[in-house]
């Protein structure tokens, strides 16, 4: 432990003279500030979309160029060769130079955290402890990477490059919601940083693939490091027979577990869904003729506004607030008593109803994310959660074989900061991730 503490002091001592290290930690949690403070939401995006795309580009781009040049500079300068001789271990090595950036990731992680819009202390902490375990791996890789590379550019444009794939690739797979992207970077630990409330079973998953990246890189490592000391003074270094039974145990494991989240992985999709909000009737309080109606579709009313009255009667006021979706007569006409004058869309109540196919409503709960396209706005993704799963089947939209397929309604909320009052009935489509 006492060379570890020194290559951690030696390592500390660098980094504070190295500006344009130290640059990297501040960097990425002052541009969340500023855009999430100075441009706000965007539209067809969530409040946290800063937040968790320059956290991704902190713990997967920064961390990884940042020690695996410091690593190829100590092989470089042979550095390296003589605490090999010295009998430093692996684990002390990483421990000492490793241990520097994990300090300086953690306080990156806690600003990150505290910056996330509307988070309870229990999201800021498991969030902070799932970006802490991604910063052990990217600190993990990107010292395997210092370790193989030949000199200190070599690491720099490899660790930059897999700092992309990295950071990049989950944030791509994200936002195109391709279903391959999808599959392919969900084995990364970078998209399975917890930044939101999910489910536990959720969590545990994504904290698991977590800690399988970091057992993964931390072998890695640990070979690398062995590998650069052929007398075996320090790290360890495997004969043929033994890398060769270890990778092919490697291989068919790490299909199987491939294999199996690859088809559990995916996403309920359907493009039969539209905009709805409850639909609340206006009926004439009595016999005669309107004195007073001026009512228009499209017209904006608030709850108790007089929307007009019959001859010899009281005054009719909208129930709630929204938007008049249809009129059915006109001012001077003869109405009876409780016939239906107009219906107000309650704006309060606007939602996507979606019916997915009875097959499927299983995998659905409350408060699930859901990705949702309206018609009018094109390509344009907006996010939301199921608020509600029906409980009766509707009629079948479709046979397979000679049974009928049928659809149980599912309510969404959009949470982005989208008017659809006046877009009732268009259509749209749902995406809900199986995570």
């Amino acid at each position: 432990m006492n060379s570890a503490k020194a290559i951690y002091i030696k390592q500390l001592r660098d980094v504070m003279k190295n500006f344009g290290v130290l640059i990297q930690f501040i960097l990425y949690p002052a541009m969340t500030f500023m855009m999430t403070n100075l441009i706000g939401p965007m539209p067809g995006l969530p409040d946290s979309h800063f937040v968790t795309m320059f956290a991704g580009m902190f713990v997967g781009m920064g961390l990884v160029s940042a020690i695996a040049p410091a690593i190829a500079e100590d092989r470089e300068r042979n550095s390296l060769r003589f605490l090999l001789m010295a009998g430093v271990k692996s684990h002390e090595y990483l421990m000492g130079i490793g241990g520097v950036f994990l300090t300086f990731s953690l306080a990156g992680c806690v600003a990150f955290a505290l910056l996330m819009p509307n988070a309870s202390i229990m999201q800021m902490l498991v969030m902070t402890l799932s970006m802490f375990l991604g910063c052990i791996a990217s600190i993990l890789l990107g010292a395997t990477v210092g370790m193989m590379s030949k000199n200190e550019q070599e690491a720099i444009s490899i660790s930059s490059l897999m700092g992309l794939v990295i950071s990049f690739g989950p944030f791509i797979a994200n936002m195109s919601q391709n279903d391959t992207l999808m599959r392919v970077f969900r084995v990364f630990y970078t998209m399975n940083f917890v930044y939101t409330e999910v489910r536990t079973e959720d969590a545990l998953e994504s904290f698991g693939i977590i800690l399988v990246n970091v057992v993964v890189l931390s072998a890695a490592f640990t070979w690398a490091y062995g590998k650069s000391n052929p007398s075996n003074k320090g790290g360890f270094v495997m004969n043929k027979k033994a890398l060769s039974t270890i990778m092919t145990i490697a291989l068919i494991g790490g299909a199987g577990i491939f294999g199996l989240m690859w088809h559990n992985s995916g996403f309920i999709a359907t493009d039969n869904a539209r905009v709805a909000a409850s639909m609340v009737s206006v009926s004439a309080n009595g016999s005669g003729f309107l004195e007073r109606f001026t009512l228009q579709e499209g017209q904006t009313v608030h709850a108790n506004e007089v929307l007009g009255w019959v001859a010899g009667a009281e005054v009719m006021r909208a129930p709630v607030s929204g938007l008049v979706a249809q009129t059915n007569v006109v001012q001077g006409q003869h109405v009876l008593a409780n016939e239906p004058v107009a219906i107000i869309s309650e704006s309060g109540s606007i939602h996507i109803q979606a019916d997915i196919e009875e097959t499927d409503i299983l995998n659905l709960y409350l408060g699930q994310h859901v990705y949702v396209s309206v018609d009018t706005f094109g390509r344009q993704r907006f996010f939301g959660y199921v608020s509600s799963i029906g409980s009766v089947a509707l009629p079948y939209t479709g046979l397979t074989s000679s049974r009928a397929i049928l659809t149980i309604p599912v309510e969404i909320n959009v949470i982005c900061d989208v008017d659809l009052n006046r877009l009732i009935g268009v259509n749209a489509s749902v995406r809900i991730p199986l995570r």
